[in-house]
């Protein structure tokens, strides 16, 4: 079914990005091309047939009126509805005088609102879609990759729907470094920050350069401009770097967000331009690990290798262990976990695998809620670098583990509270009743009776249980020698560690080791 094209004129970006957020996906109307400013609307206009205007009335060196009187030379029945930004009768009976056919004020623009006035003049104009198609020449926008081939764009140029030579094509790769949010639908997110940009590259370009933006699958904007009549490879040079300089400041200070861009070469031939595309778009995957906020020159720029590796069984079999038992070194062993997949430059989707892996065991573990992991993970797959991996897992870990102990140990009293947290950051070390009780100046027989009291098992109980726990999250990971393991553990000795392992766990270290 054929669509009711609307064009809007407003030379406030972001009032447009909310009428065509409106009626994005309508089944009845349709932005078919918008403007900064009336000039170009003009222009546009005596080219392409429509069937509403959206003017805005207050915009620099051609306001609405002005535009309204010259559109009604070209069409004279062309229906056109006035917005402004303030209520002033003057607006209005200038719009009125000049046949508009209705009038909207921007701080009453609502979705419903918008409907209502577009049916109302729909209806009075007995408006019927022609099923022509509409392109915006200058600054086409191609969704489809099949259209972004040399032969679907030279055929367009030969048809005269796009104005684009194909010859002196410089191209920029261009790919938002999203701020993703709690609460916010991450593709409609990155839809509107999409045409955020799209509509800071037209104003600047405006009708001075011939210039084909192709959207991505993972919504980056390809652009190219075409410097046909231009011989100097230093001017040409020179205007893309200022392009590109000016297009970061506007979108720092407008949407408050940074640009990964990569600049390509000057070609002579469409067909290199198209190929130079693809290496950016593989290139721009890199982002992952480098970071944003850059211009790359594709000259000289090498294609990190990644790495289809799984991770070493040893260590995530230590850092579920060590989560089953809410040992404090789970967060340690997530940040090793974190620096073997960053070292080896492990694929995106790997380390998604794995993050969920692990974020479920939390709950399997009763260490987190269902309901706080799916927020992580839908969270999760979204993020656009690798550091956001890392600092995520790192603290919703670090945080749960925080939460468990503490919890845990609301049942002691403050005094067993101390010594238990001073074992654990001692542990390693020759540890005594005594010390302890010296520590929180108390007898050596009273705390004594109060640790057995409360925990239910004797002070070095506690203390070998610790350990031995310890032991066996190094004795999965296998990177340790075993004098070395007795060691970290804080045993005196191999005969002691040995005889404390046996009664605990019912078999000796290497038995352990071997059913592992």
């Amino acid at each position: 079914m054929e669509k009711i094209k609307v064009v809007l004129v407003d030379d406030d970006m972001m009032s447009r990005n909310t009428v065509k957020k409106y009626l994005e996906n309508n089944p009845t109307y349709e932005i078919s091309a918008d403007f900064s400013n009336g000039k170009s609307a003009l222009e546009w206009l005596r080219k392409n047939r429509i069937d509403i205007l959206l003017c805005d009335m207050q915009m620099p060196e051609m306001n609405g009126v002005e535009l309204m009187g010259n559109i009604h030379i070209i069409d004279e029945y062309l229906p056109i509805i006035a917005i402004s930004s303030f209520d002033d009768f003057q607006y209005v009976r200038g719009s009125l005088i000049n046949g508009a056919a209705n009038y909207l004020l921007k701080h009453e623009l609502t979705k419903k609102q918008l409907i209502y006035v577009l049916e109302q003049v729909r209806e009075r104009y007995h408006i019927v879609p022609e099923g022509k198609e509409v392109l915006h020449k200058n600054g086409y926008c191609i969704f489809n990759e099949t259209d972004f081939q040399e032969k679907a764009i030279k055929k367009m140029v030969e048809e005269g729907k796009i104005a684009f030579e194909c010859k002196n094509i410089v191209i920029a790769a261009i790919s938002p470094d999203y701020k993703l949010l709690d609460g916010i639908h991450s593709i409609e997110y990155k839809q509107d920050i999409r045409n955020a940009i799209i509509d800071t590259l037209k104003q600047i370009l405006g009708e001075k350069y011939q210039y084909l933006i192709y959207i991505t699958e993972k919504e980056e904007i390809i652009i190219l401009l075409s410097f046909a009549e231009e011989c100097s490879t230093l001017f040409i040079l020179d205007t893309m770097t200022n392009f590109i300089r000016r297009l970061q400041r506007q979108v720092i200070r407008m949407l408050d967000m940074t640009l990964t861009i990569i600049m390509g070469e000057i070609h002579r031939e469409l067909s290199e331009t198209l190929k130079e595309t693809k290496i950016m778009q593989h290139l721009m995957e890199d982002k992952f690990y480098m970071g944003g906020n850059r211009v790359i020159p594709i000259v000289g720029v090498k294609k990190l290798k990644y790495s289809k590796k799984e991770l070493p069984r040893d260590i995530v079999e230590q850092s579920f262990f060590a989560l089953q038992q809410k040992m404090p070194e789970c967060v340690i062993i997530m940040n090793d976990i974190m620096e073997i997949m960053e070292k080896e430059k492990y694929y995106k989707e790997n380390i998604i695998k794995y993050c969920k892996e692990f974020l479920k065991k939390t709950v399997e573990v009763e260490l987190a809620k269902k309901a706080e992991v799916d927020i992580v993970i839908e969270r999760i797959v979204n993020y656009e670098f690798f550091e956001q991996y890392r600092i995520e897992m790192i603290e919703f870990l670090n945080k749960k583990i925080k939460e468990y102990w503490k919890e845990e140990r609301k049942q002691y009293s403050a005094q067993i509270q101390h010594i238990l947290e001073y074992i654990e950051e001692n542990y390693t070390s020759d540890l005594s009743l005594e010390q302890c009780a010296e520590i929180i100046g108390i007898s050596y027989s009273y705390l004594s009776k109060e640790f057995k009291k409360e925990t239910g098992v004797r002070f070095v109980e506690y203390l070998n249980h610790m350990r031995i726990n310890k032991a066996k999250s190094l004795l999965i990971r296998q990177e340790k020698s075993m004098k070395e393991i007795v060691q970290m553990v804080g045993f005196r000795n191999y005969n002691y560690f040995f005889k404390v392992f046996k009664e605990l766990e019912g078999m000796t270290p290497s038995e352990f080791l071997t059913k592992k």
